[in-house]
């Protein structure tokens, strides 16, 4: 029984883009993982768009641009959480062995995952990586999170990325028994080279089903 690594892109993403930004990391874990990149059930405003864009230095992902949810204003509801879950639980649940490796809105939807996870709310999950993450505040999700979540974590961020303040509260809500953090002074991108990306291909090849 192998591990399939279930990687959730970012915000106005999709998985087409993801897959490109670790085109240098699934060879290395080619004998330890299986990849699955799904694309998020949602489509992306054009003004989300060019706003988180705008955010990042003017870096646009290529279309289609996708979301698991869109936050209100007050950030207390996510619009499109519901659907964006009940798709992913069916996906999960395909695999004998399941983790989640999420890159930013796509790292808050994997701790949610996981938290619910926990409580026997969503599949098994072998562990997750959690890479420029936030801890979400929707009040459906919030709750989630009583408890410290025990499922193996490894929180990746970096000093360049302009939200890398968020990602310490995320951190807190995994139990210091079971988590990790790596550190290292990239944008937001998922690290697949050098020091950084040794570090993520060792924490995914200790933590997979069967290698």
């Amino acid at each position: 029984m192998r591990t399939t690594l279930i990687c959730l892109h970012g915000f106005t993403m999709n998985a087409a883009g993801l897959r490109h930004m670790l085109s240098e990391l699934e060879p290395r874990l080619a004998s330890a993982v299986d990849f699955v990149y799904p694309d998020a059930p949602h489509t992306a405003s054009p003004d989300s768009v060019v706003g988180l864009a705008s955010l990042l230095g003017g870096v646009r992902p290529k279309p289609p641009n996708l979301q698991w949810w869109n936050a209100s204003e007050d950030g207390q509801t996510y619009v499109g959480w519901d659907s964006s879950r009940e798709f992913l639980a069916r996906e999960v649940a395909r695999y004998p062995s399941a983790a989640l490796l999420g890159f930013s809105q796509g790292a808050a939807v994997a701790a949610a995952l996981a938290a619910a996870s926990q409580r026997g709310e969503f599949p098994a999950l072998a562990f997750v990586v959690l890479v420029a993450g936030f801890a979400a505040r929707a009040q459906d999700i919030v709750p989630l999170f009583s408890e410290p979540v025990r499922i193996p974590s490894l929180h990746v961020y970096g000093s360049a990325d302009p939200f890398a303040k968020h990602a310490p509260a995320l951190v807190e809500r995994f139990a210091p028994e079971t988590r990790e953090e790596l550190r290292w002074s990239g944008r937001h991108v998922v690290p697949v080279s050098e020091a950084p990306g040794d570090a993520l291909v060792d924490f995914i090849r200790r933590r997979a089903v069967g290698h």
